[in-house]
């Protein structure tokens, strides 16, 4: 499977024109906090939009939704603009699809940028990992933002 899917993935960022590496994660090892959400709540501009606090589960329901995925993969974008983050959740999206998997589900790296206006809940908008109360810094982020794609 991750052979298969590194060439999708891979493909898709080609296609896009994404800076990106990617690995494989275990769910079970992702450290979730409630501060990571307060970042959001206190300091984001997006706070408020459809794929932000407040209108995303609460932590215990995030908490239940890592834990029920047993692989998932962690994204790294190199990213100097806006656009860069707007391919990146493009990407997102599709190698979400690409997976052909029931209950594959994709993270945005930052708040939802697809639009130019935001017009509320559409079919393509997916939570940060912030608004997941994923703790990225136990992802040994660096100079990059990430996304997870669960996948089953």
């Amino acid at each position: 499977m991750v052979l298969m899917s590194g060439k999708k993935f891979k493909e898709i960022a080609e296609k896009l024109g994404v800076e990106v590496e990617f690995e494989e994660v275990e769910p079970a090892k992702i450290k979730l906090d409630p501060r990571a959400r307060w970042k959001c709540m206190f300091g984001c501009e997006s706070y408020g939009m459809p794929s932000c606090p407040p209108n995303v589960p609460d932590f215990e329901e995030c908490e239940r939704f890592v834990r029920a995925y047993r692989r998932a993969y962690l994204f790294r974008f190199k990213v100097k603009s806006k656009e860069d983050v707007r391919r990146a959740q493009e990407f997102m999206l599709e190698a979400e699809l690409s997976l052909k998997k029931p209950f594959a589900f994709a993270t945005f790296p930052g708040s939802c940028m697809l639009c130019n206006e935001c017009s509320g809940r559409c079919s393509r908008v997916r939570p940060s990992l912030s608004a997941l109360c994923v703790d990225a810094s136990s992802l040994a982020v660096k100079d990059e933002m990430v996304a997870l794609l669960f996948v089953d």
